[in-house]
Formats: C-alpha cells, structure tokens, sequence
C-alpha cells in the first residue's frame, strides 16, 4: 500500500502554527516558507528534515 502523502502546509495546520511562527523556529523568512509551501521553491533536503522534525511527522510523507 502506498502511503499517503501531505503537504507542507497540511502539516503545518496539522501541528497547529502559522506560517510565521514556522519561519521564526527554523530561522528563516515567512516568505520562504510561503516559497516551499507553495512550490515556488523546493526547499532542500536538510529543510525538509527540519520540516519533518517540527511537524512530527516522517519525512518521507512529505509531498514535495
């Protein structure tokens, strides 16, 4: 079975934050996470497993 995938803005609201407080605990611009939530930019390996460590959720059901 695959597994389901989610996005990064589904498991932010999962885990209860906004955007902004998002970007002040991994250190970086609300704008870029914007950038990675809508696609604009695909954030790197590393951010995703900051992502993933946040939002408590495995990496590999990350949609990106």
């Amino acid at each position: 079975m695959t597994e389901r995938k989610w996005s990064l803005a589904a498991c932010r609201v999962n885990a209860k934050l906004t955007q902004k407080e998002v970007a002040g605990i991994l250190k970086m611009s609300p704008a870029t996470v914007n950038a990675h939530e809508t696609g604009k930019i695909s954030p790197k390996m590393e951010q995703i497993k900051k992502y993933a460590e946040l939002y408590d959720v495995p990496a590999e059901i990350i949609d990106i």
